[in-house]
């Protein structure tokens, strides 16, 4: 349960390729299952957007952690979403769209840095019994 807290309401720490699809499948059906059944915004669609912008700028932040860049690029990344959600209409969200593209393919292809950075150390590089961590 505490790996659940920690993915979707922690931006510290780095995640794996494995760990960040599942999250942000997991946000991303939250998000069409909200838009199908609260298609008039309101209240309610606001405060679950809300804390659906938190959890994916949590998420991605873990992943890019894993990468060595800095959570903050988060940030472009969600707005180059939010501008081609659910489809693009201007040339704007196109380029949104092929940003994604790009967000997509480094964060859930490539693989994270193998050694500790400044972010931590490796997801499921735990310290062994007995030895100390440097």
């Amino acid at each position: 349960m505490t790996a659940l807290v920690d993915l979707f309401l922690n931006s510290t720490g780095r995640v794996g390729r494995f760990r960040f699809l599942l999250g942000a499948a997991c946000l991303i059906c939250v998000w069409i299952a909200a838009d199908i059944l609260l298609p008039a915004p309101g209240w309610l669609h606001a405060l679950i957007a809300a804390a659906l912008l938190y959890s994916g700028f949590c998420v991605l932040s873990q992943r890019l952690h894993d990468r060595g860049r800095s959570g903050w690029w988060s940030g472009p990344i969600l707005l180059a979403f939010a501008l081609a959600w659910p489809q693009p209409q201007t040339l704007l969200g196109w380029v949104a769209t092929a940003a994604l593209v790009l967000v997509v393919f480094d964060l859930a292809v490539l693989p994270g840095q193998k050694a500790f950075n400044r972010y931590g150390a490796a997801p499921g590089a735990g310290v062994q019994s007995g030895a100390t961590p440097a």
